[in-house]
C-alpha cells in the first residue's frame, strides 16, 4: 500500500467511520480531491445524512 493513500470518511455527528477509500499516489491533488468529494456525496445520499456532516481524513494520520 506504499503507492496509495487510505482515507476514512467519518460522520461528524456520531464520530463513526462510515467508509474507507484507497486512492493511488499517482493522482494529482485535484484528481484526489474530486474523488474524495464524489465519495462524500455518494455516502451522504446512501446514508441519508447531510453532506456537511461527513468529513474525510488520512487513515494513517488518524492512527497517529
Amino acid at each position: 500500500m506504499k503507492n496509495s493513500y487510505q482515507f476514512e470518511f467519518v460522520n461528524s455527528l456520531t464520530g463513526n467511520i462510515i467508509a474507507y477509500l484507497t486512492l493511488s499516489k499517482e493522482l494529482d491533488k485535484e484528481q484526489r480531491d474530486q474523488r474524495l468529494e464524489s465519495k462524500k456525496a455518494e455516502l451522504a445520499v446512501t446514508n441519508k445524512i447531510n453532506i456537511a456532516l461527513i468529513y474525510w481524513q488520512d487513515h494513517e494520520f488518524a492512527l497517529a
